[in-house]
């Protein structure tokens, strides 16, 4: 009789963890299980395998579960945005609750998102967060970052619904001190706007800095093709990895002016976290990733010279190592507005910058497979 009853509490420890789906290597929700319209908190976090230090947004009623929309199963986790409301604070919009794993130098992440059929993008300020991963104190909310208070690699959505990474890192490398840096997302050569009422799927590589070194990396795909690589970061210099995937999402900004107009909603579905891409990416995507080379190489590679460039000057930009003449061109400022777009090819002769104020740029260079950037100083 205590042999049974001793196996079967192994049985239950064993199905226990496989149906919250959290392992060494893989931490995943996809919400199932959970009563439609009940309400998504702290203590559901951590019931769904995650370990959650705090939150805001999940305990005053703003998160719940929802069987109306899923992109897998039958049940999803809804967010709310009041109208009027921005901030993740009590009175604010949306939720923030950092889902903590094991800390490493390399993670990937991935989640569904669905935005409400009238999702309102802000006031006369449009911008939000959504999810990305972090590591140590989780530099952010336009903080000076240190490089021994951590980072933060969110996504933002932008006016129009356009979609950008805001990157928290060393202070003295940030393009727009003292908050993020945005850098818009892109697919074919243009930029990516969010559809109303559709399901997408953002998944995202960061790859912490050695020691102080500017060798950190943020890739990231939109429906598992490429949409961005940044190079050449220096997100820290006290040694602290990626440990978090930041679940943080709502309106703002910091006023009002960044508020909806409407009550606004998401869908957010198939959360995973891990240290491998197999647990990250369907077959498909897997394929056409391990078909890219598997982990794309730091691209140092690519150089810009000279260095700093002088405005309206020629330059020369070496991507030999891509093998492949065709390329677009972009510059853009440190807010990631696009101050010229060009299409090189093999027959282009020589490139010359734009006239520009002196300052920090971002040159973006899009193939069809990868989306690279590089900060060029203009003087």
């Amino acid at each position: 009789m205590g042999r049974n009853l001793t196996l079967l509490l192994l049985s239950f420890i064993i199905l226990n963890s496989i149906s919250n789906k959290v392992t060494a290597q893989l931490s995943y929700t996809g919400f199932e299980g959970l009563a439609d319209e009940s309400v998504f908190n702290q203590a559901s976090w951590t019931a769904q395998g995650f370990t959650v230090p705090w939150v805001n947004g999940f305990d005053v009623n703003r998160a719940y579960a929802d069987n109306a929309y899923a992109k897998a199963g039958s049940t999803s986790l809804r967010m709310f945005y009041p109208a009027g409301n921005y901030g993740p604070v009590t009175t604010g919009s949306g939720g923030q609750a950092p889902l903590m794993v094991t800390p490493a130098n390399q993670y990937y992440m991935s989640y569904w998102v669905r935005f409400s059929d009238t999702f309102s993008w802000g006031a006369t300020n449009e911008g939000g967060k959504l999810p990305g991963l972090g590591g140590g104190a989780r530099c952010s909310g336009c903080t000076v970052c240190t490089g021994t208070n951590g980072f933060t690699a969110r996504l933002m959505w932008r006016t129009g619904g356009k979609l950008v990474l805001y990157l928290y890192h060393l202070e003295a490398d940030k393009l727009n001190p003292p908050c993020g840096d945005n850098i818009t997302l892109q697919q074919t050569g243009s930029d990516y706007y969010i559809t109303k009422g559709q399901w997408f799927q953002i998944t995202e590589r960061v790859k912490v800095n050695t020691g102080t070194n500017h060798d950190g990396e943020v890739e990231l795909w939109i429906n598992e093709q490429p949409a961005l690589l940044v190079t050449g970061i220096e997100f820290v210099t006290n040694g602290d990895q990626v440990d978090n995937l930041y679940f943080s999402t709502f309106h703002g900004g910091s006023d009002a002016t960044w508020a909806p107009a409407v009550d606004s909603y998401t869908w957010f579905d198939e959360i995973k976290i891990s240290t491998n891409p197999t647990d990250v990416f369907s077959t498909t995507g897997l394929a056409t990733f391990q078909k890219n080379g598997g982990k794309i190489s730091s691209r140092e590679e690519v150089t810009v010279s000279p260095q700093p460039i002088k405005s309206g000057n020629a330059f020369s930009l070496d991507l030999s190592f891509k093998n492949q003449g065709d390329y677009q061109l972009q510059w853009m400022d440190t807010s990631g507005h696009i101050i010229r777009t060009e299409n090189v090819n093999s027959s282009t002769g020589q490139l010359s910058a734009p006239d520009l104020t002196r300052g920090l740029y971002i040159l973006k260079i899009t193939f069809p497979d990868e989306v690279i950037t590089r900060k060029i100083m203009v003087e």
